[in-house]
């Protein structure tokens, strides 16, 4: 499932979620998997056009694990550039590099995790 968010014409950032749940790697519960997130280039650091679509895109993410039955736990692996976005402002839980997916970091949400992130950003349910 694609998920994308459009402003004054463009794609500003872009997101693909498996649309089956994948086995959690922190609990007993499956996860909403992340399988892309993107910016548009234009939207990073300090003179960004629109600031804030990649928490957008993972509050969305959070939403829709919820409209699952997931409670919002949410899992991705990450590009290194990107771990200090999910680590700090995500707050999500870092499980260090996977060996079995390009030792790409992995990062996952607990149910707490998640609503405290969506409480954090104004976007509780």
């Amino acid at each position: 499932m694609l998920t994308a968010v459009w402003c004054e014409g463009q794609p500003q950032g872009l997101m693909a979620v498996k649309t089956f749940p994948e086995p959690s790697k922190i609990g007993a519960s499956g996860v909403l998997y992340v399988d892309y997130l993107e910016t548009a280039p234009w939207n990073l650091g300090a003179s960004a056009r629109f600031a804030g679509i990649g928490t957008l895109l993972i509050a969305e993410a959070v939403f829709i694990s919820l409209g699952r039955g997931l409670g919002g736990r949410v899992g991705l692996h990450s590009l290194p550039q990107a771990e200090p976005f999910y680590t700090n402002r995500c707050r999500m839980t870092s499980l260090g590099p996977d060996p079995g997916y390009y030792d790409l970091a992995y990062f996952e949400y607990t149910e707490q995790q998640a609503a405290d992130f969506l409480s954090r950003i104004g976007m509780a349910p």
